[in-house]
């Protein structure tokens, strides 16, 4: 997985932002990977947030979260 790669988020996942528990808006962002990290960003400049890679892949293998492409 490497930094531009795309994926979309197909059910609301929980993310946390400042010690807030969020809920982040369905659809297409772009991928970049941070060490241990995943952040995931829209193309449009909207809102992004990040998910440790634990979680990434959980939501992936739970089909949360696919590749686009």
């Amino acid at each position: 997985m490497g930094s531009g790669t795309k994926a979309i988020v197909k059910d609301p996942i929980y993310c946390n932002a400042s010690g807030a528990r969020e809920t982040a808006p369905c659809g297409e962002y772009i991928i970049d990977n941070r060490c241990d990290c995943v952040l995931l960003c829209k193309n449009s400049g909207e809102k992004s947030f990040t998910l440790s890679l634990d979680a990434f892949i959980q939501h992936l293998t739970e089909g949360r979260i696919a590749f686009v492409g």
